[in-house]
């Protein structure tokens, strides 16, 4: 049986602050259930038929091999990377925060720190495959969604910051969802299994279909009902929503298709409208992977696919719809962009819920480039850079942005919900059509 190292004496060696002890619950149990001193997943033959499973490229499997052969011997690192592996396979809470799952050994493993994560993922391919076969998902799905960890290899932060191959523990934990078999590629957008988490309860007219988000109570919102926040840049000007159920009614702020609440409310009256989608519903959250371009008809065949497939692979899991918090449902880009982008044509047909207030970043890394601190630091090379380079430039902030879609709205190309509604955008304050 393999040496029991206690958590402290392993934190010293690896240089893990007391915070980061926090994060590893679990670690006699972890140790306990390990079988053997030298993992055969530390051997080469075993490094290169996982890594190619899952898309790899030779640079990347070459750079595994070495690195793994480095730390093998290292009996505190194996404990470690024994840790992590159990988590992914044991711990189900894994997919549900958005918390490091274990702490980075940066300053004891330098930048090759990010191989171990890649590592860990790789150890438990035969147990991902063996998921996938059991739900009967085609291997060209398993294939495209697997492929999410070279993805991140190549275009996250990591590679641009340390110049080696590699993720953080916070990618792993996001891939957890992946190697679970809970968020599939389709095409061009991701799926995953969720919950709604928009601070909205979302109504339908039973007698034309219309819908129409109200805004639960104690929303921040801007003067112009663009971005709910705790703190508005014009406190003074902004104000709070009020959801009030009586009886026959619901009473409350209304928010429009377009990305912007209103402050005069609303009344509807219960016999003529239906509560379709709240806070804890069962949904398909959306997510557009890096690595290509938003192509317009993609994404509705991609929503098609995931109609066809959750119910199948799913079939006790009845979502409601799909949602998504992104920047490119920052209702802003719409007066920013040309109205045959694929953005803006993006945004047409989801229901836009204002963003929370916050920092450009995003939209400087997505936009400019990773890494990307001064925008003006950089060339502007694409239309989409100058348009929101100039809008920064003179002052202007982004917010980001979320988005729902009803499974029964998939109209792709029809804007059904401003259609519904007769509202046109960019709309700041104005009244219900």
């Amino acid at each position: 049986m393999p040496k029991q190292l206690p958590l402290e004496q392993v934190a010293v060696t690896l240089q893990i602050p007391s915070a980061g002890q926090a994060l590893c619950t679990g670690w006699d149990e972890a140790l306990q259930a390990r079988p053997f001193e030298a993992p055969h997943l530390f051997e080469s033959a075993y490094i290169a038929w996982a890594a190619q499973a899952v898309g790899l490229t030779d640079e990347m499997i070459q750079a595994l091999v070495a690195f793994a052969a480095r730390i093998a011997g290292d009996e505190d690192v194996v404990a470690f990377f024994w840790y992590c592996r159990h988590r992914v396979l044991c711990d189900p809470t894994l997919v549900l925060s958005w918390e490091e799952p274990w702490p980075p050994l940066d300053d004891y493993l330098g930048p090759d720190a990010g191989l171990l994560n890649v590592l860990v993922m790789l150890s438990v391919v035969p147990e991902m495959l063996e998921t996938y076969r059991r739900l009967g998902i085609p291997a060209d799905i398993v294939r495209d969604t697997v492929a999410d960890l070279r993805l991140w290899m190549e275009t996250d932060r990591y590679y641009l910051r340390h110049r080696c191959w590699g993720i953080t523990p916070w990618i792993a934990r996001w891939l957890c969802k992946h190697w679970q078999g809970k968020l599939l590629q389709l095409g061009r957008l991701q799926f995953s299994l969720s919950r709604f988490n928009l601070k909205v309860r979302v109504h339908r007219r039973r007698s034309d279909g219309c819908v129409l988000a109200l805004a639960e109570t104690g929303n921040r919102y801007a003067a112009d009902g663009s971005a709910w926040c705790s703190l508005c840049g014009d406190e003074a000007h902004a104000w709070t929503s009020d959801l009030v159920f009586t009886q026959d009614a619901v009473e409350g702020n209304p928010i429009l298709p377009t990305g912007y609440a209103q402050r005069e409310p609303v009344r509807l009256p219960l016999a003529e409208w239906d509560e379709v989608l709240a806070p804890g519903d069962p949904s398909l959250t959306f997510h557009v992977s890096a690595g290509g371009p938003l192509d317009f008809a993609a994404c509705g065949d991609s929503c098609r696919q995931a109609l066809e497939i959750f119910p199948r692979v799913y079939p006790d899991f009845a979502f409601r719809g799909f949602w998504t918090a992104t920047w490119l449902l920052d209702a802003r880009l719409e007066g920013l962009l040309s109205p045959g982008s694929n953005i803006v044509r993006l945004q047409h047909e989801i229901y836009l819920i204002p963003g929370l207030q916050g920092d450009n970043g995003q939209i400087y890394q997505r936009v400019f480039g990773w890494g990307v601190t001064d925008i003006n630091a950089v060339p502007w090379q694409t239309s989409m850079q100058r348009a929101v380079g100039r809008y920064l430039n003179g002052g202007g902030h982004f917010h980001g942005g979320y988005g729902f879609l009803l499974r029964d709205d998939l109209r792709w190309g029809e804007q059904v919900y401003r259609a519904a509604l007769g509202v046109a955008a960019p709309t700041h304050g104005r009244g219900l059509a």
